[in-house]
């Protein structure tokens, strides 16, 4: 949906952790984009290091930040006898009840032929051509030998100073044995999860009335969905640091799909509204009413302070009517 940002939104999906198992392909050239920009040779070895812990204490990440720094480290050489491969690995993983947690996966391999091969090649001359604005994934990789003595090898790079794909495939097909896992926190709570609602929502109300530009407009409520679509209905708290906002961010409360009888009731106290007065601020807690299916436009009403009700359909300005106590008291228990 146009408002909704789940999780690691969260994700972004997720799609912020690039630095994950999971992770987008090679980047290709685009025509149009920047230069490659001219770079200094990676010189010097590896430094070795001794006393590993773990990939959390060792090995670091950030949740929505590639771990780039490997890509001016010093290359791989002759001179360090590898036997393992440590692949630290951050990204999403569903529990039993529905929930989802973002997870650090520490992962050894032993077979390192492809990798030893892929991480000892030349990194390429700068291209005269196109490349993209994005950074791929780069792996957190770490190399042991017999000793237990590590070091973080540096990634070769392609002609636009990103990982060579022959680095990411040959990380892709190892054989990885879990050795831990550690829960960094949650990005999805169970209930978020079978309502369908998500873990967090924009406050739309909030957004539209805030922002100068905005189409919005006072007008009474027109369904922006089907008549037979079933509703769901969910409802988040913005958390205090949200609150005040360019455009606030709601955290699950409550969710579920409206029985037929409530429904009706519901647009019914919808019909009867009349447009919304002039009013400031935004809601400590709102709700949102959409099509189980996804399909149609939106309602979002704020349950407190202004207690407005927006109407977002699929093309037009949101309209903007007022809610009364028998709504709020509809749609916030």
């Amino acid at each position: 949906m146009r408002a909704i940002l789940r999780g690691l939104a969260v994700v972004t999906a997720l799609a912020g952790l690039v630095a994950c198992g999971g992770a987008p392909r090679a980047d290709e050239q685009t025509i149009g984009g920047p230069q490659a920009q001219p770079r200094s040779p990676v010189t010097g070895t590896p430094a070795v290091r001794s006393g590993w812990t773990s990939c959390e204490v060792d090995a670091p990440m950030e949740l929505s930040v590639p771990p780039s720094d490997a890509l001016i480290l010093p290359r791989l050489g002759t001179g360090f006898a590898a036997t393992v491969a440590v692949h630290c690995q951050l990204g999403p993983k569903r529990r039993a009840d529905g929930g989802q947690d973002l997870v650090l996966t520490e992962g050894r391999a032993t077979d390192l032929t492809a990798l030893l091969a892929a991480l000892r090649l030349p990194d390429e001359q700068p291209t005269n051509g196109a490349c993209t604005l994005e950074m791929p994934w780069v792996p957190n990789l770490l190399l042991f030998d017999a000793q237990g003595r590590w070091i973080r090898p540096g990634i070769p790079v392609n002609g636009c100073g990103k990982p060579r794909p022959e680095v990411q495939e040959a990380v892709r097909g190892l054989r990885l044995t879990t050795v831990t896992e550690k829960v960094v926190r949650e990005i999805e709570s169970s209930g978020a999860a079978l309502s369908g609602c998500g873990q967090e929502l924009s406050d739309m109300v909030a957004t539209e009335t805030g922002d100068s530009a905005s189409g919005a407009r006072p007008g009474r409520v027109a369904l922006p969905f089907s008549a037979t679509a079933q509703l769901r209905l969910c409802v988040f708290r913005v958390p205090a640091e949200q609150r005040g906002t360019a455009k606030p961010v709601g955290t699950f409360e409550y969710g579920l799909l409206l029985p037929e009888q409530r429904r009706r009731t519901v647009e019914r106290a919808l019909a009867a509204l009349p447009p919304a007065k002039e009013c400031s601020g935004a809601a400590d807690r709102f709700a949102m009413l959409r099509a189980a299916d996804g399909t149609g436009g939106e309602i979002y009403v704020e349950l407190d302070h202004c207690r407005r009700v927006m109407t977002r359909p699929l093309s037009g300005p949101p309209v903007l009517a007022q809610a009364d106590d028998a709504l709020v008291e509809l749609l916030g228990r």
